[in-house]
């Protein structure tokens, strides 16, 4: 029998709106990840496909985050999120209002 952890992500990913759940918790998971500090400088984390996209105003951080991808990646993965990241893209820019 699979535990409980195991099984939701999948079961979560095949409810309406459930992909943006996981989204929600993999963009949790990276502000906790890099800290409350970093990520007050994030205006916009998102998560579709497997990429997490990163949009920040902040040119240093934006360079820092591009150098330190693969830890980032391969600490959230590590994190067992039911999704896996496998890339991260960052934008300088602001937020885009939908």
């Amino acid at each position: 029998m699979d535990k409980l952890g195991n099984i939701l992500p999948r079961v979560l990913r095949r409810q309406p709106g459930g992909g943006r759940l996981i989204g929600g918790q993999v963009a949790a998971a990276f502000k906790t990840l890099i800290g409350p500090d970093v990520a007050a400088f994030c205006d916009e984390i998102e998560f579709h496909s497997g990429a997490l996209l990163i949009t920040t105003s902040n040119p240093a951080l934006a360079h820092q985050l591009r150098l330190d991808t693969e830890v980032i990646i391969e600490r959230l993965n590590g994190m067992d999120l039911g999704r896996r990241v496998r890339s991260i893209r960052i934008r300088i820019g602001r937020r885009h209002e939908h």
